[in-house]
């Protein structure tokens, strides 16, 4: 893991680092390449300046009748001649340094007529050179140029003085300190970065290791709100239904475990007597073992289906059913047991209310609401079973009288081994299961559930389901 750290730390740097110095190494040659060519020009519009004289012996050599000053055309050695007479050295320079020509003005100067064709070429030309205009007045006011003189910059390893070169070699050294400034800044500037991005990266290492060490107590504390801090959140989101579900299996085990020992409790008890001589196997113990086993094998089968609430293998054969045809068989089944406890039923029933459906699951959930009405209503009660159709959906309610849970338990009665102990104990029967059941099938149907307090008392519990499935 520490080499993971460590090479996401170089890549990050590296390219932070690589992409900056490539910026800035870009923009250093270009500005580089600006300057030498934007000096160029400068120093060519300074030597212009010292061309008025040679200038106006052009225009006043132009002959009308033979355009192009053919006197000069084709010989180098007259156009140089005349350059020499009639160049204007700088400040400070005497005719023998002109005649030396050591800024090569001579080999630089090229002449050209008024359609810009070259009369005489330059000798050492460059890409970068300026043009006078040759005009028998100054600023070619009452004509077009008769032709123009242009100047090429000095070539590849050449200056104009020594003291212009001695200036580009200083800007180009500032240059280059400053490139190199910014380098420096901006690898620091990586390495901060790399370190701020890894530093959150390094926490979700620590905490998904910890996670998988089976501690989901810890939690990485949340300081970003960038997509890093959303990541962070997440994990602490993860942590938290990890430590929830495992609290949650850890009952569920001690409570699977404290529902079977009861009935097992009651069948060894059973058995021993009789093994003892205590009891005989009379109608009346043998009903007894079998309530025992009735109880034992109901709870392995809600376990056995609450094992299956999210796989396919929950709900069976989908078809075309009626749910009022659905509940009036089981309002039927469980009317003999509602009036043995003293417990009316009243139904409210349209005519029909077809869906689709897994019959014997929705069978069962009405059984087992059915049953959690009849062993939680007191007698004398009543039970109120009504059905209708709203915006596309099913529903059935199941009303009954009192007792009623208290509410702030209302949310958890849908959980497993869930009880209102107060005033739906343990002693009235059932496992816990019954509801947690109920709410698997419907939610596997694609439908929902959810339990209120009941205008007559008692608890309300409605489920509904789509009308047709997709």
């Amino acid at each position: 893991m520490d080499r993971l750290h460590t090479s996401l730390t170089t890549k990050i740097f590296l390219a932070i680092a690589a992409t900056a110095a490539l910026v800035i190494c870009t923009m250093s040659v270009l500005v580089a390449l600006s300057m030498r060519d934007g000096f160029s020009q400068y120093l060519l519009r300074g030597e212009l300046v010292r061309f008025n004289k040679l200038v106006q012996e052009l225009a006043l050599a132009y002959d009308p009748d033979a355009p192009g000053w053919p006197d000069l055309a084709g010989d180098p050695r007259a156009w140089n001649d005349f350059v020499r007479l009639n160049f204007a050295p700088p400040g400070g320079a005497d005719q023998d340094e002109v005649d030396s020509d050591p800024l090569m003005i001579g080999e630089r100067l090229a002449l050209l007529n008024a359609d810009g064709a070259p009369i005489i070429s330059a000798r050492q030309s460059s890409a970068i050179a300026l043009r006078r205009p040759i005009c028998l007045d100054r600023g070619c006011r009452d004509g077009d140029p008769l032709g123009y003189i242009q100047l090429h910059a000095p070539g590849q390893g050449q200056s104009s003085s020594a003291s212009d070169a001695f200036f580009l070699r200083g800007q180009y050294a500032s240059l280059a300190f400053s490139a190199l400034v910014a380098l420096l800044v901006s690898a620091t500037a990586a390495y901060l970065i790399a370190r701020q991005i890894l530093s959150p990266i390094k926490r979700l290492a620590a905490g998904a290791k910890t996670l998988a060490s089976g501690d989901y107590e810890s939690r990485i504390p949340q300081d970003r709100t960038d997509e890093l801090g959303v990541l962070i959140a997440h994990h602490n989101a993860l942590a938290e239904t990890l430590d929830r579900t495992s609290r949650a299996e850890r009952e569920w085990i001690s409570n699977t475990s404290h529902e079977l020992q009861t009935p097992l409790a009651i069948l060894r008890a059973q058995i021993e007597a009789l093994q003892d001589g205590v009891r005989q196997p009379d109608a009346a113990t043998l009903a007894e073992m079998h309530a025992a086993q009735m109880r034992l094998s109901r709870l392995v089968q809600d376990l056995k289906i609450l094992s299956f609430t999210r796989e396919p293998d929950l709900v069976g054969q989908m078809g075309h059913e009626d749910l009022v045809e659905i509940a009036m068989a089981a309002v039927e089944s469980a009317r003999p047991g509602l009036e043995q406890a003293g417990i009316d039923i009243d139904c409210a029933f349209p005519d029909k209310c077809p869906l689709s459906c897994d019959r014997t699951r929705i069978a069962q959930v009405i059984d087992n609401l059915l049953q959690n009405a009849r062993r939680y209503t007191d007698s004398p009660g009543r039970i109120q079973l009504r059905i209708w159709r709203k915006d596309g959906m099913v529903n059935l309610s199941i009303d009954d009288t009192p007792p009623a849970p208290p509410p702030e338990m209302l949310p958890r009665l849908f959980d497993r081994f869930s009880r209102a102990e107060s005033s739906r104990s343990r002693a009235l029967g059932g496992s816990g299961l019954g509801l947690s059941v109920c709410k698997a099938i419907v939610e596997s149907h694609g439908g929902t559930i959810f339990a209120a307090l009941s205008d007559m008392g008692g608890l309300r519990v409605t489920f509904a389901l789509p009308e047709t499935r997709p």
